[in-house]
């Protein structure tokens, strides 16, 4: 009881057209204006983010940098200035590390501040997440790209050791040397069981595994409706950039590679398999899809291990969400990812001291299957690491606290969910009838009044 007191006082023809084209562009341009002021401002609204999947908008406009190098740039500080204007329950350092990935989605996806004044979406497919640090750089010198990647890397480093010295405590307090685990601020001063929250971080640290959704269909087969489970994902290797351009694959994962074209990469030497560690900048990390589909919507799968394991297992989800968020870009790396690597050190230290394994195959499976974006009802949404500790405009908690309000029956915050704007009425109704299909109990949602306090 006393934990959920402390996590709740944090909850805490012709003319026509040009005239609509006109139109369009001063719609637009306010829209940016009015965004602009938002962040100076500090009220951090992110109308300009939207995005309705049935709006018929401006048709995207493909550019590459080296002939557009100054938008590029003015466009990365441009979004960067912007989402850092948000309320995030993190620090100014921990922003430093993790926003400039934010911006790196954008600019690929034509999302944010990444249109034209028309409103088309402006889209960078060549950007890179060392290229955007080179526009940010300017700004602050602390954003060059080896120091964010090797700060990132050092943090996971720090969180490994730390939770392999702590399997023996009863209860761990999630904060090293002060400081909460990743600089999540909404983590300071939180006490969990260690059990639980280890059990929630190897669960959320199996979820992306390619092999576990491959059993995770082969063991369940169908969606609650009945339908073939049909689940898309790949793996995340070591490859090397200069042979990679020499093949001509720019993205990983905007295909889908069957398991001999990854072998011909293995074989030509672009992808490298030795278990040691690699750096950059002679190598790099790619993902490369390897089934089609959708994934898993990690809003789903933390509310299903909150739901069915408790706080300190959602916790625990949570935490390993991060690891996989900074896994992405780092300096120093090894085949395999770092989520995947941690779960499985700690499942091993674990049964070395207890005789026992902390999570079951099963569970995994459980977890994947509910989780499904594609099983029913459909959800097409997951939301970023940083989504979860933002608050949404209408919300007066971060999005990871309302998911929790959710799983207790508490009155929710009335938002929109992921770059998407998913509603959350919609998702939630959605999470409640998946989880009664499992005969998981939670209250039928119910939401506070825009500008009523929740309680």
């Amino acid at each position: 009881m006393a934990r959920r007191e402390r996590h709740q006082r944090r909850d805490g023809g012709g003319r026509s057209r040009n005239r609509r084209r006109s139109k369009v562009s001063r719609l637009q341009a306010a829209r940016r204006i009015e965004a602009l002021l938002d962040a100076a401002s500090g009220r951090g609204q992110d109308d300009y983010d939207r995005r309705d999947p049935d709006r018929r908008g401006p048709r995207p406009r493909y550019l590459d940098i080296e002939r557009n190098g100054q938008l590029f740039n003015r466009l990365a500080a441009l979004d960067f200035e912007y989402l850092l204007s948000l309320p995030f329950s993190a620090d100014a350092a921990t922003l430093r590390l993790l926003l400039p990935q934010s911006v790196h989605g954008r600019a690929q996806n034509g999302h944010g501040f990444w249109r034209d004044e028309a409103g088309a979406p402006l889209v960078f497919r060549d950007a890179t997440f060392d290229r955007i640090l080179t526009a940010l750089e300017p700004m602050d010198p602390e954003l060059r790209a080896d120091r964010v990647r090797r700060e990132r890397g050092a943090r996971l480093d720090e969180l490994g050791r730390w939770l392999l010295a702590n399997l023996d405590q009863d209860e761990l307090l999630l904060e090293i040397d002060g400081r909460p685990l990743m600089g999540v601020e909404l983590l300071r001063g939180q006490t969990v069981e260690t059990r639980g929250f280890l059990r929630g971080l190897l669960m959320a640290g199996w979820m992306d595994d390619l092999d576990q959704r491959r059993m995770c269909m082969s063991h369940h087969r169908r969606t609650f409706e009945g339908d073939e489970l049909a689940i898309g994902g790949g793996k995340t290797y070591v490859i090397r950039p200069e042979l990679l351009d020499a093949v001509g694959i720019v993205d990983g994962g905007r295909g889908e590679f069957a398991p001999e074209d990854i072998q011909r990469l293995v074989d030509v030497g672009v992808i490298v398999t030795e278990d040691r560690e690699y750096s950059r900048p002679g190598y790099e990390q790619m993902y490369f899809r390897q089934r089609a589909g959708e994934g898993v919507c990690d809003d789903l799968g933390l509310i299903w291990i909150g739901a069915v394991h408790g706080w300190s297992a959602y916790l625990g989800a949570f935490v390993m969400d991060a690891v996989d968020t900074y896994d992405k870009f780092l300096w120093h790396f090894r085949p395999g990812g770092v989520d995947g690597r941690m779960a499985g050190e700690i499942q091993a230290a674990w049964r070395a001291r207890y005789g026992e394994d902390l999570v079951a195959g099963l569970e995994i499976l459980d977890v994947i299957r509910f989780a499904a974006k594609a099983n029913d009802p459909q959800v097409f949404l997951s939301s970023s690491h940083r989504r979860f500790i933002q608050t949404e405009m209408g919300s007066k908690t971060p999005t990871l606290f309302n998911h929790w309000r959710f799983i207790e029956g508490r009155a929710l915050y009335d938002i929109e969910l992921g770059y998407s704007r998913f509603p959350s009425r919609t998702f939630y109704d959605i999470a409640r009838q998946r989880l009664s299909m499992l005969e998981v109990a939670v209250a039928e949602p119910r939401f506070i009044e825009r500008g009523k306090r929740g309680r």
